[in-house]
């Protein structure tokens, strides 16, 4: 007969906080037209940190209407709990889901979905140059 171990005490990892964020921030709107869809994004960055996104698709009422409000609604708690914008960016280029094609966008003309696009976006806006070309959203030769 063998006698058991002792219970190890579990390990407990620190609680991850929500950041407090101030009243006002400085943010940026883009209308964007993909494909023929229309969307708008808004952006909230607090210094050189985003700290909202939000995305409106022109076909309110629509699945993909209420897809992208989640998605922005996510990525924002994400963001207010320290997720990295290149996490996210790193994440969700190329992904690939209608609309997709070309945009009026001069600086992203050909994206995946609107979700590729707000993670192109958000890479030519928020991370280094370098970075863009690790990640492959711009060109050794345009950065």
């Amino acid at each position: 007969m063998t006698i058991a171990e002792p219970a190890r005490p579990m390990s407990v990892t620190p609680a991850v906080v929500r950041q407090h964020l101030p009243r006002k921030r400085p943010g940026m709107t883009i209308d964007v037209n993909i494909a023929g869809t229309d969307f708008k994004v808004l952006v909230a960055a607090d210094g050189e940190r985003v700290v909202d996104v939000h995305i409106a698709h022109s076909k309110h009422g629509t699945f993909g209407h209420g897809m992208l409000e989640v998605v922005g609604d996510l990525l924002t708690d994400a963001l207010h709990y320290g997720m990295p914008i290149d996490e996210f960016v790193a994440r969700n280029l190329n992904r690939r889901f209608e609309p997709q094609g070309w945009t009026d966008d001069p600086d992203i003309p050909f994206v995946a979905s609107p979700i590729d696009y707000i993670a192109r976006l958000m890479a030519l806006e928020f991370l280094p140059r370098r970075r863009c070309v690790e990640l492959g959203v711009i060109s050794a030769d345009a950065a």
